[in-house]
Formats: structure tokens, sequence, C-alpha cells
């Protein structure tokens, strides 16, 4: 029984440490990426279960302004995420290029390399940016409408 009370907590430590349950990491919402040469670089991140959508944005030194996004997946402690640029931000710029990434055990940052098709590869960092507190409003009539169930004081629109 001490045995198997052993072994399970043993095994806990092992799965908290290597990151067996970073497929439960919670990565959703806006990451900064510190990466020099590129500024307000961000990527919005949704994520369903270990399935991972992406959109981002980025201004390059030599170029301009790039967007792009990607669908990718949690993979144990490592998220493999393939981008398409639908922007250039310079010519010449390859607009195919994946990310392959460690999540940090606390789930706030994510750090590794990108390659692209052309074979050229480098680092990179994100770092998770925390919500902001809810906006407060002094009058009832500045909160916008929900997308869910109809609230006190709205009414449901008539039916065309």
């Amino acid at each position: 029984m001490i045995a198997t009370m052993r072994f399970g907590v043993l095994m806990g430590w092992w799965m908290a440490c290597c990151g067996v349950w970073a497929a439960e990491a919670d990565l959703a919402g806006l990451w900064k990426n510190t990466t020099a040469g590129i500024s307000q670089s961000t990527i919005i991140v949704s994520q369903e279960g270990a399935f991972l959508h992406v959109a981002g944005y980025g201004v390059w030194a030599g170029g301009g302004a790039g967007v792009w996004h990607g669908k990718g997946k949690i993979e144990g402690a490592r998220v493999k995420l393939p981008l398409t640029y639908t922007h250039l931000p310079k010519p010449g710029f390859d607009a195919n290029v994946e990310l392959d990434l460690q999540i940090s055990n606390d789930a706030k940052s994510l750090e590794g390399t990108w390659k692209n098709s052309l074979g050229r590869k480098g680092p990179v960092k994100f770092i998770k940016v925390p919500a902001e507190a809810a906006p407060k409003v002094s009058d009832s009539a500045e909160v916008p409408a929900g997308e869910g169930p109809e609230g006190d004081g709205e009414k449901k629109a008539a039916a065309p």
C-alpha cells in the first residue's frame, strides 16, 4: 500500500516536472513576441483542448508590417505551430514558417525556434500578456449587450 502511494506521488511529481500535463495548459490569450528586430509583434491564441488557432501581427526591422495565421497542436510540453503569412513584411520574405516552442512550467512563456521553408531559422520567445481588469462603467447603458442569454434590461429584437 505504501509502495503504491509512493509510486503515485513519484509519478505525479514526474508528470508535473516533465510537462506531461502541458496539454492541459491554458495558452488562450494575447502573447507578446520578445524577439529583437520585430516590434509590436503579438499573437492571439484560441484554444480547444490541445488544438490552437493563432493570428499574429508584427513590424520587421528593414521591412514593414506582417500578418500571419496558423493552426497547431500541443504535443507534451511543446507546441508545433505552422504559420502562413497573408501579408509579407518585405519582398522575398518566406510566407511559410513553423514554430517549435517549449511551454514553460507556469504556461506564461513559450520559447523555441522558428524555421522557414528556405531553411532559415532562429530563436523566438513569447510572453503571455496578463488580461486587463474588466472596464468600469458609470451607467448601465454603457455595458455592451451580451452574446448569451438575454439579461436584465435587454429586450429581444423582434423577428423579421
